[in-house]
């Protein structure tokens, strides 16, 4: 086994050959790095629905992924399937079945998680990502608690290069599925089938980025005990929220008050409402700002609709690597909180903070 380097000159020396955010598998385990992609960054939403069981919710799952594929294109390249009632886990994107075709075939009963990914490997982690993970039918007709998820991403070049794309993909899939909230932002995609091992550079890369996304949304969706189903878990560039939770913040108008329109849009998705903070995602380094105001004020105004009784959002360490649990989950939950008597002086920070503009924003606005 190579000796452990130190965590800080290994990314400086890979990122003179690789993508900085492109890390080797298990890197800071004591088997790691080995030769694949085990994390990489993406701009990545998470959806939180309900009726992942039922035809009408998967078909329209199956136009969300029809219209995530028609932008990924060629980049997609395998497919990873969850305790399929049939036939390998695996496939090379080229050879799977169509996803609308195994879906007809499926039973409500049946698990039903799909993993479309890019890479060169099957487990490589790609920025090219969509997943979809739902309560078996039996589980969701006796009031099993939590919800099913979606979470799709796309490399930042892309984002950068389509200011509005996927702004367009979360608000119509957030109306198709009639999503009960959601966020998305900037995020480390991890590998799918290695996700345990490759924990701790997410971890890491949290301690150093504020504005990251983080943890397994399915795994969250079913924290026993909370309250996921009425709660946000992240607020970021977007977030999604219920009709329910627009009300107990205070409705429309508070929203329009605390969140400004040159900085913040907000897109009617039929069950509620998308707030965008900014005209891009920011990743917010904690050495440089890891409390943008467009970021922050969000964060307090969504107050008293946001998860705080959290849960683990990894598993626990084995060898005293990095992960997201106790304590360090907790502060990544908060890491946008500031005092009452603070607030002032961010929503005067935001005066320099990067407004909206006609080309980064959705029409229709509301």
């Amino acid at each position: 086994m190579m000796e452990k380097p130190d965590t800080d000159e290994f990314m400086a020396e890979w990122s003179k050959t690789h993508s900085h955010f492109e890390m080797p598998g298990a890197m800071l385990t004591k088997n790691g790095p080995q030769p694949y992609v085990g994390a990489t960054l993406a701009v990545r939403g998470t959806l939180f629905y309900r009726g992942a069981s039922t035809p009408e919710v998967r078909e329209a799952l199956c136009k969300c992924f029809d219209a995530y594929a028609a932008v990924a294109g060629d980049h997609l390249q395998w497919l990873w399937r969850d305790s399929p009632p049939s036939g390998p886990d695996k496939f090379a994107f080229a050879k799977a079945p169509e996803l609308r075709s195994m879906v007809k075939k499926m039973g409500a009963d049946d698990h039903f998680g799909f993993s479309y990914i890019g890479g060169d490997q099957p487990h490589d982690a790609s920025p090219w990502y969509f997943n979809t993970f739902g309560l078996r039918g039996w589980a969701a007709r006796i009031g099993t608690k939590g919800l099913d998820t979606l979470r799709f991403s796309l490399p930042k070049e892309v984002v950068e290069q389509n200011p509005t794309l996927f702004q367009k993909l979360f608000v119509e899939f957030c109306r198709l599925l009639k999503a009960e909230h959601g966020h998305g932002g900037f995020a480390m995609n991890l590998s799918a089938p290695r996700r345990k091992p490759n924990e701790p550079m997410e971890a890491y890369m949290v301690s150093k980025f504020a504005g990251l996304d983080a943890g397994s949304a399915h795994l969250i969706a079913g924290w026993p005990g909370k309250d996921v189903d009425h709660h946000v878990v992240n607020v970021g560039w977007l977030t999604a929220i219920n009709h329910a939770m627009v009300e107990k913040v205070g409705g429309i108008s508070a929203l329009r008050s605390e969140l400004p329109a040159s900085w913040f849009a907000k897109y009617d998705y039929g069950n509620g409402l998308v707030i965008q903070a900014g005209p891009e995602p920011e990743i917010a380094p904690f050495e440089l700002d890891p409390k943008p105001a467009m970021y922050v004020l969000p964060a307090m105004a969504l107050k008293d609709v946001r998860l705080f009784d959290t849960d683990d959002l990894h598993y626990g360490s084995k060898d005293g690597e990095p992960r997201l649990t106790g304590l360090a989950a907790k502060e990544w939950f908060t890491r946008f909180d500031v005092p009452e008597e603070e607030l002032m002086r961010y929503k005067t920070k935001l005066l320099n903070e990067p407004k909206l503009t006609k080309e980064t924003t959705l029409p229709g606005g509301l």
